[in-house]
């Protein structure tokens, strides 16, 4: 920690006033408040908050600016809001003394704060700042004062430990911690003198450009909270903080890499930035049940858990996970003063693969330090179960499974069961993921399957599969034949539980294509099934009959909360990726000579695909009918034209390259039908081979939405039998121009694939 605290922030603009609307019946969402509240009136947060408002789930905010609540303002926000920040230093929410937020998520449909942004990146807004009128460490016995650091003109501090600031609950805080200058930034959390009446559980941070959470003094306690690359310390506390962080989680993941100077673990001052080693009210607090995993190849952690000027700390069950170089584990020295002798820690660091520098434990020659244990024992540290409705990767280290007994893989697995990349595993029948399951395979895992179309592993609803490749060595899926043909095993099929389109609002339910007795389906649009990240898919799509078949990736009502980049996938019977639902984001995908579709949707998905490249190879033939590059239906095979939530959905940087020479042409380059809203950005198709349609909005089932917009370039230089776009009138946002640049191959050179037009 440096000085930051004692600048000013003169830049902040004026603050506009909001009135409330009209006068509502009691608003009840679940707070512990009851009240009247008026709705708030638009979708742009700013301003200042000196009533009871409450903001609308069915709503997408933007941040645009500061908004405060102040003293006497509450702020309701139930579950499922989401809130845009825009982008600056200037944009994020402080609660004032005497002003109280209600952020009231769930697990299925947590409160989330993201960028406004396509292309996010930590630091991007200002984050959420909470003042209270708990003590704090100063120069007097009681009542001290301080300076928000981001504002110094709003005051936090003051005599009442048990001060409730409201309610914080299932939120996820993602690509915080902008900054004015080195020394003024924002953190992901930021509890100034939040006191001990404040609920504050299950929160996730995600790239925060500072700490993910940092208390300067109070006494609030914090229940299960998770960082992820964030850029300097996960938890950091100082300036008289007294309470207790239980069940933390912090993470850095293999490419993440630090602007700060000294990252930490943990960092802990007794008094702000040690300017006064005598004040009253020193920090003295508990932090119990914390992992703390450094998997960044390309970052030097400072130190894992740093205790200085007068900190008093207790740290119960921590456990040290990664690979990452750390110059001291336990460092409880200072040159503005060490920590106060009490201070007791127990780590366990069994399965730190990493390097220390310099020392286990560096307390400085000073013997007082009787206390301070890094031993090789099993603490448990996190439970990492409280995080699974966060995103998956913060999750994914298998330290809860036991390893898979045997190589063949079939049957059901109930339980966190593990690979292992030394061994060859063949998948010789139906193996199934329960609901409570996980299946972790790691980097460099080959699963071999046997001929037939019941061998394919599905993932159901609740459990989860977590297959972690590198660009170096992927997880790959493939036949156990020497003599491999397309179809010749079931492929990879994911059932969640986020919305899919049906007769009804809300909850519609699906039967997975080759096992009609398996559901899938929800309203929890977050859901989280598992990771997916440098897998290869390779053979895949046997089928039982012409209408069922499987696909390389099948994903059935996948949330958003699922991570799924990186995939190949090689001569699939049917389409490459098949979405029915769902609201999972897939970046980066590479289809080669798969029979159907490159890429379908159905069923209601409204997520986004980003940096897909699809191919016919010169020697392909496919033996599907209507082959296309882009299939999407509104609803599941046109059966409900007037379903509620209809596909609408994002495609970016999309490449689709027909060169294939064989008698058989694309029925559609791009075929959107039967309620199907898409965008699609930055498309580009080439190649020599015949086409029908290259934009088709037709059929006979309904045809597209025509919101859909389409910009795409056309390089086809083989014959087309039918329309450039059909209709031609009533789609005005659908462009074929030059300059698309569709997506960059270069992205797939992990799959090791020699392509040439």
């Amino acid at each position: 920690m440096n000085f930051k605290r004692l600048l000013t922030f003169a830049a902040i603009p004026a603050l506009l006033w909001l009135s409330a609307a009209c006068s509502k019946d009691d608003h009840n969402d679940g707070s512990p408040t009851k009240g009247p509240t008026t709705e708030y009136e638009g979708s742009v947060l700013k301003g200042d908050i000196t009533g009871s408002v409450s903001l609308s789930a069915n709503t997408t905010y933007t941040l645009r600016g500061a908004c405060l609540i102040k003293d006497g303002g509450k702020l309701y926000i139930p579950a499922g809001t989401i809130i845009k920040a825009e982008e600056g230093f200037a944009n994020y929410m402080l609660v004032e003394r005497g002003g109280q937020i209600f952020i009231n998520g769930t697990a299925a449909n947590p409160v989330v704060f993201t960028a406004n942004s396509d292309s996010p990146y930590a630091g991007f807004w200002g984050g959420l700042i909470i003042n209270g009128k708990a003590p704090i460490s100063g120069v007097n016995q009681s009542g001290n004062e301080g300076s928000t650091e981001i504002a110094k003109d709003i005051k936090y501090g003051g005599n009442d430990e048990a001060d409730n600031s409201g309610t914080i609950t299932y939120v996820k805080l993602l690509y915080t911690g902008a900054q004015s200058s080195d020394n003024v930034e924002h953190n992901g959390l930021t509890l100034d003198a939040v006191g001990s009446g404040t609920k504050i559980e299950n929160v996730y941070v995600y790239k925060s450009a500072d700490d993910a959470i940092e208390f300067f003094g109070g006494s609030v306690n914090v229940t299960n909270i998770m960082s992820v690359d964030c850029d300097d310390d996960m938890f950091d506390f100082t300036q008289g903080y007294t309470g207790t962080l239980s069940n933390a989680y912090g993470i850095w993941t293999g490419d993440f890499s630090s602007t700060e100077k000294d990252p930490r673990g943990i960092e802990a001052d007794g008094n702000l930035d040690g300017e006064n080693p005598n004040a009253y009210d020193q920090s003295n607090f508990t932090v119990k049940n914390v992992t703390f995993d450094f998997t960044s190849s390309s970052s030097t952690i400072e130190d894992v858990i740093k205790i200085r000027r007068g900190a008093r700390t207790k740290v119960e069950n921590a456990r040290l996970l990664g690979t990452s170089v750390a110059k001291n584990i336990i460092d409880v020295t200072d040159g503005e003063g060490n920590a106060d002798h009490e201070t007791s820690i127990d780590l366990d660091m069994h399965s730190f693969k990493g390097t220390c520098l310099y020392d286990i434990i560096n307390n400085g020659g000073d013997s007082g330090f009787a206390n301070l244990s890094v031993s090789s024992t099993s603490n448990s540290g996190a439970n990492v179960s409280a995080f699974a409705w966060a995103k998956p990767v913060e999750v994914s280290d298998g330290s809860d499974a036991s390893e898979y007994e045997g190589t063949a893989l079939h049957g059901e697995i109930t339980t966190p069961v593990k690979l292992n990349a030394s061994k060859t595993y063949t998948l010789d029948g139906t193996m199934l993921i329960k609901d409570g399951g996980k299946l972790y395979i790691p980097a460099g895992t080959v699963i071999k399957a046997r001929d037939g179309f019941d061998k394919y592993l599905l993932v159901e609803r609740g459990g989860q599969i977590f297959a972690q490749g590198t660009a170096e060595k992927p997880v790959i899926f493939t036949s156990a034949s020497d003599d491999p043909q397309p179809g010749i095993w079931g492929g990879l099929i994911i059932n969640g539980k986020a919305p899919i389109s049906g007769v009804n609002q809300s909850g519609n339910e699906g039967s997975t294509e080759i096992a009609k007795d398996i559901l899938y389906g929800g309203t929890a649009s977050g859901d989280c099934s598992g990771i997916l990240t440098y897998v290869e898919l390779l053979y895949t799509g046997a089928q039982s009959s012409d209408n069922v078949e499987h696909n390389g990736l099948t994903l059935d009502a996948v949330g958003s909360g699922t991570v799924i980049n990186n995939i190949f996938v090689y001569k699939s019977a049917d389409d490459a990726i098949e979405f029915f639902g769902g609201s999972v984001n897939v970046d980066k995908i590479l289809s080669v000579d798969c029979d159907d579709d490159m890429f379908d949707f159905t069923q209601g998905y409204t997520g986004t695909l980003s940096n897909a490249y699809g191919i016919w190879t010169s020697s392909f033939l496919s033996s599907e009918k209507d082959p296309r590059g882009i299939e999407a239906d509104g609803n599941l095979d046109g059966e409900n034209p007037n379903a509620y939530a209809q596909s609408d959905f994002k495609v970016k940087n999309v490449t689709f390259d027909f060169y294939s020479s064989q008698d058989k042409q694309v029925e559609d380059v791009v075929k959107i039908r039967r309620g199907a809203k898409v965008a699609i950005t930055n498309a580009l198709a080439e190649g020599f081979s015949s086409f029908k349609d290259f934009v088709d909005m037709t059929d006979g089932e309904g045809n597209g939405d025509t919101a859909s917009s389409i910009n795409i370039t056309n390089k086809m230089t083989g014959a087309m039998t039918g329309s450039l776009i059909n209709p031609s009138s009533g789609y005005n946002g659908i462009t074929i121009a030059d300059g698309n640049t569709g997506c960059d191959f270069t992205l797939f050179s992990w799959t090791g694939y020699n392509y040439k037009k």
